[in-house]
Protein backbone atom coordinates (compact mmCIF):
# COMPACT_ATOMS: atom_id res chain seq x y z
CA UNK A 1 0.00 0.00 0.00
CA UNK A 2 1.13 3.57 -0.83
CA UNK A 3 1.47 5.01 2.61
CA UNK A 4 1.53 9.01 0.86
CA UNK A 5 -2.19 8.59 0.99
CA UNK A 6 -2.11 8.61 4.83
CA UNK A 7 0.25 11.51 4.91
CA UNK A 8 -1.80 13.58 2.78
CA UNK A 9 -4.80 12.94 5.00
CA UNK A 10 -2.53 14.28 7.93
CA UNK A 11 -1.48 11.35 9.51
CA UNK A 12 2.31 11.27 11.03
CA UNK A 13 4.74 8.70 10.47
CA UNK A 14 4.34 7.24 14.30
CA UNK A 15 0.70 7.60 13.71
CA UNK A 16 0.28 5.64 10.42
CA UNK A 17 2.68 2.93 11.74
CA UNK A 18 0.43 2.61 15.19
CA UNK A 19 -2.68 2.75 13.43
CA UNK A 20 -1.42 0.04 10.42
CA UNK A 21 -0.36 -2.03 13.56
CA UNK A 22 -3.72 -2.14 15.00
CA UNK A 23 -5.35 -3.09 11.70
CA UNK A 24 -3.22 -6.32 11.85
CA UNK A 25 -3.27 -7.06 15.47
CA UNK A 26 -7.43 -5.74 17.06
CA UNK A 27 -7.48 -4.84 20.48
CA UNK A 28 -4.01 -4.20 22.25
CA UNK A 29 -1.99 -2.81 25.10
CA UNK A 30 0.76 -0.27 24.73
CA UNK A 31 3.24 -3.07 25.18
CA UNK A 32 2.98 -5.06 22.29
CA UNK A 33 1.91 -1.53 20.04
CA UNK A 34 5.39 -0.49 21.22
CA UNK A 35 7.43 -4.02 20.77
CA UNK A 36 6.07 -4.21 16.88
CA UNK A 37 6.07 -0.52 16.03
CA UNK A 38 9.46 0.12 17.47
CA UNK A 39 8.35 3.57 19.06
CA UNK A 40 8.60 4.39 22.57
CA UNK A 41 6.77 3.88 25.33
CA UNK A 42 7.12 7.78 26.61
CA UNK A 43 5.78 8.77 23.67
CA UNK A 44 3.06 5.80 22.34
CA UNK A 45 0.26 7.72 24.20
CA UNK A 46 1.16 10.56 22.69
CA UNK A 47 0.96 9.32 19.36
CA UNK A 48 -2.09 7.19 20.39
CA UNK A 49 -3.72 10.27 21.66
CA UNK A 50 -3.67 12.15 17.90
CA UNK A 51 -4.91 9.15 16.72
CA UNK A 52 -8.08 9.16 18.89
CA UNK A 53 -8.92 12.82 18.21
CA UNK A 54 -8.92 12.06 14.46
CA UNK A 55 -11.58 9.35 15.65
CA UNK A 56 -9.29 6.49 14.21
CA UNK A 57 -8.82 4.34 17.10
CA UNK A 58 -11.17 3.89 20.16
CA UNK A 59 -10.16 2.21 23.67
CA UNK A 60 -11.48 0.44 26.49
CA UNK A 61 -11.01 0.26 30.23
CA UNK A 62 -10.74 -3.36 31.48
CA UNK A 63 -9.58 -4.65 34.58
CA UNK A 64 -8.15 -0.99 35.42
CA UNK A 65 -5.75 -1.93 31.85
CA UNK A 66 -6.54 0.60 28.67
CA UNK A 67 -6.93 -1.31 25.45
CA UNK A 68 -6.65 -0.04 22.29
CA UNK A 69 -8.56 -0.92 18.83
CA UNK A 70 -8.99 0.43 15.91
CA UNK A 71 -11.91 2.02 14.12
CA UNK A 72 -13.21 1.34 10.88
CA UNK A 73 -11.08 2.71 7.56
CA UNK A 74 -14.17 4.26 6.28
CA UNK A 75 -13.32 7.29 9.10
CA UNK A 76 -10.37 8.28 6.82
CA UNK A 77 -13.40 10.17 4.35
CA UNK A 78 -13.89 12.71 7.72
CA UNK A 79 -10.19 13.29 7.22
CA UNK A 80 -10.68 13.79 3.91
CA UNK A 81 -13.58 16.20 4.28
CA UNK A 82 -11.87 18.21 7.08
CA UNK A 83 -8.91 18.24 4.35
CA UNK A 84 -10.99 19.75 1.69
CA UNK A 85 -12.77 22.10 3.85
CA UNK A 86 -9.55 23.43 5.23
CA UNK A 87 -7.90 23.77 1.40
CA UNK A 88 -11.40 25.80 0.38
CA UNK A 89 -11.26 28.32 3.49
CA UNK A 90 -7.37 28.37 2.01
CA UNK A 91 -8.26 28.84 -1.56
CA UNK A 92 -10.84 32.07 -0.12
CA UNK A 93 -8.19 33.44 1.07
CA UNK A 94 -5.81 33.54 -0.83
CA UNK A 95 -7.96 34.72 -3.71
CA UNK A 96 -8.60 37.74 -1.26
CA UNK A 97 -5.04 38.49 -0.57
CA UNK A 98 -3.77 37.58 -4.31
CA UNK A 99 -4.72 41.88 -5.37
CA UNK A 100 -3.14 42.93 -2.78
CA UNK A 101 -0.13 41.13 -2.99
CA UNK A 102 0.01 41.55 -7.01
CA UNK A 103 -0.21 45.02 -6.39
CA UNK A 104 2.77 45.08 -4.30
CA UNK A 105 5.36 42.82 -6.66
CA UNK A 106 4.57 45.16 -9.61
CA UNK A 107 5.15 48.42 -6.89
CA UNK A 108 7.87 46.96 -5.22
CA UNK A 109 9.43 44.91 -8.85
CA UNK A 110 8.19 46.98 -11.41
CA UNK A 111 11.95 47.16 -13.28
CA UNK A 112 12.23 43.54 -13.10
CA UNK A 113 11.72 42.47 -17.15
CA UNK A 114 12.53 38.86 -17.28
CA UNK A 115 11.63 35.74 -15.12
CA UNK A 116 12.75 32.51 -15.06
CA UNK A 117 10.25 29.66 -14.10
CA UNK A 118 11.52 26.40 -13.84
CA UNK A 119 9.36 23.39 -14.47
CA UNK A 120 5.67 22.64 -15.81
CA UNK A 121 4.52 24.28 -12.75
CA UNK A 122 6.57 27.42 -13.95
CA UNK A 123 5.01 27.09 -17.90
CA UNK A 124 1.79 26.42 -16.27
CA UNK A 125 2.18 30.33 -14.26
CA UNK A 126 3.34 31.60 -17.15
CA UNK A 127 -0.75 30.97 -18.50
CA UNK A 128 -2.11 31.74 -15.38
CA UNK A 129 -0.34 35.46 -15.51
CA UNK A 130 -2.32 36.07 -18.91
CA UNK A 131 -5.38 34.78 -17.25
CA UNK A 132 -5.25 37.11 -14.44
CA UNK A 133 -4.25 40.12 -16.05
CA UNK A 134 -6.67 40.21 -19.92
CA UNK A 135 -9.93 41.67 -19.67
CA UNK A 136 -12.99 40.47 -21.68
CA UNK A 137 -12.24 40.94 -24.99
CA UNK A 138 -8.76 40.88 -25.46
CA UNK A 139 -6.63 38.63 -27.48
CA UNK A 140 -3.32 36.07 -26.73
CA UNK A 141 -1.30 34.19 -29.75
CA UNK A 142 0.07 31.12 -29.53
CA UNK A 143 3.16 30.08 -31.98
CA UNK A 144 4.25 26.42 -31.82
CA UNK A 145 2.99 23.65 -29.43
CA UNK A 146 5.12 20.79 -29.41
CA UNK A 147 3.78 17.00 -29.49
CA UNK A 148 5.65 16.33 -25.60
CA UNK A 149 4.07 19.52 -24.70
CA UNK A 150 0.85 18.34 -25.80
CA UNK A 151 0.70 14.82 -23.45
CA UNK A 152 2.28 16.64 -20.73
CA UNK A 153 -0.54 19.53 -20.57
CA UNK A 154 -3.20 18.28 -21.97
CA UNK A 155 -5.23 17.91 -18.57
CA UNK A 156 -4.39 21.89 -18.14
CA UNK A 157 -5.06 23.17 -21.43
CA UNK A 158 -8.40 21.42 -21.94
CA UNK A 159 -9.26 23.33 -18.50
CA UNK A 160 -7.56 26.40 -19.48
CA UNK A 161 -9.71 26.76 -22.84
CA UNK A 162 -12.79 26.43 -20.65
CA UNK A 163 -11.10 30.03 -17.92
CA UNK A 164 -10.26 31.59 -21.52
CA UNK A 165 -14.06 31.33 -22.85
CA UNK A 166 -15.80 31.59 -19.73
CA UNK A 167 -13.92 35.22 -19.30
CA UNK A 168 -14.91 36.24 -22.90
CA UNK A 169 -10.88 36.30 -24.04
CA UNK A 170 -10.28 35.39 -27.70
CA UNK A 171 -7.04 33.14 -28.56
CA UNK A 172 -4.99 32.64 -32.02
CA UNK A 173 -3.50 29.44 -31.96
CA UNK A 174 -0.70 27.62 -34.02
CA UNK A 175 -0.13 23.89 -33.22
CA UNK A 176 2.59 22.12 -34.29
CA UNK A 177 1.95 19.74 -37.64
CA UNK A 178 2.33 16.23 -35.75
CA UNK A 179 0.60 17.69 -32.49
CA UNK A 180 -2.13 18.66 -34.64
CA UNK A 181 -2.84 14.99 -36.10
CA UNK A 182 -1.81 13.31 -32.57
CA UNK A 183 -5.79 12.95 -31.69
CA UNK A 184 -9.35 14.38 -32.51
CA UNK A 185 -9.42 18.28 -32.29
CA UNK A 186 -12.52 19.64 -30.80
CA UNK A 187 -14.11 23.29 -32.26
CA UNK A 188 -13.33 26.24 -29.69
CA UNK A 189 -15.65 28.78 -30.11
CA UNK A 190 -13.29 31.57 -28.73
CA UNK A 191 -10.21 30.33 -30.44
CA UNK A 192 -8.99 30.63 -34.12
CA UNK A 193 -7.02 27.20 -34.74
CA UNK A 194 -4.02 26.66 -37.21
CA UNK A 195 -1.27 24.29 -37.63
CA UNK A 196 2.05 24.41 -39.03
CA UNK A 197 3.31 22.80 -41.89
CA UNK A 198 4.48 19.48 -41.65
CA UNK A 199 8.27 20.14 -42.03
CA UNK A 200 7.89 23.55 -39.06
CA UNK A 201 8.75 22.32 -35.78
CA UNK A 202 8.79 23.96 -32.47
CA UNK A 203 10.51 22.54 -29.94
CA UNK A 204 10.07 25.70 -28.03
CA UNK A 205 6.81 27.76 -27.80
CA UNK A 206 5.74 31.05 -27.45
CA UNK A 207 2.91 32.93 -25.75
CA UNK A 208 1.86 36.73 -26.32
CA UNK A 209 -0.10 38.45 -24.21
CA UNK A 210 -0.06 42.40 -23.63
CA UNK A 211 2.98 43.73 -23.49
CA UNK A 212 4.36 40.07 -22.28
CA UNK A 213 6.31 36.87 -24.33
CA UNK A 214 6.27 33.70 -22.36
CA UNK A 215 8.96 31.14 -24.42
CA UNK A 216 8.51 27.90 -23.03
CA UNK A 217 11.01 24.93 -23.39
CA UNK A 218 9.89 21.50 -23.17
CA UNK A 219 12.35 18.34 -23.58
CA UNK A 220 12.47 15.16 -22.26
CA UNK A 221 15.23 16.56 -20.03
CA UNK A 222 14.43 20.43 -19.25
CA UNK A 223 11.13 21.83 -18.94
CA UNK A 224 10.98 26.00 -18.03
CA UNK A 225 9.68 29.45 -19.30
CA UNK A 226 10.97 32.48 -19.80
CA UNK A 227 8.76 35.34 -19.22
CA UNK A 228 9.63 38.99 -20.87
CA UNK A 229 7.03 42.13 -20.12
CA UNK A 230 8.52 44.54 -22.66
CA UNK A 231 6.44 46.40 -25.12
CA UNK A 232 8.74 46.23 -27.78
CA UNK A 233 9.99 42.51 -27.54
CA UNK A 234 6.21 41.64 -27.65
CA UNK A 235 5.05 43.52 -30.80
CA UNK A 236 7.72 42.01 -32.57
CA UNK A 237 7.07 38.48 -31.64
CA UNK A 238 3.10 39.81 -32.42
CA UNK A 239 4.59 40.30 -36.42
CA UNK A 240 6.63 37.13 -35.75
CA UNK A 241 3.05 35.16 -35.28
CA UNK A 242 1.06 37.10 -37.93
CA UNK A 243 3.55 35.99 -40.80
CA UNK A 244 3.57 32.25 -39.71
CA UNK A 245 -0.41 32.87 -39.12
CA UNK A 246 -0.42 33.37 -42.90
CA UNK A 247 1.55 30.01 -43.43
CA UNK A 248 -0.51 28.45 -40.88
CA UNK A 249 -3.39 25.69 -42.80
CA UNK A 250 -6.56 25.75 -41.13
CA UNK A 251 -8.65 23.98 -39.45
CA UNK A 252 -12.49 22.34 -40.44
Amino acid sequence: MDLEILRNLGLSGNEIKVYLTLLQTGQTTTGPLVKKTGIPSSKIYHVLDGLTEKGLVGYLVHGGMKKFRPNRPIVLRHLLDIRENELGALKKELESALPYLEKEFHAEKSDYKVELLEGTRGIKTVYDIALGLMESGEEMYTIGYPLLASEIFNAYFREYHDRIAKKGLRAKILYDYDTWFSKKREPRPHADQRYLPKNVRTPAFIHIFRDYVGIMVVTGGQKLSILIKNKEVADSYLQYFLLLWKLGKKTA
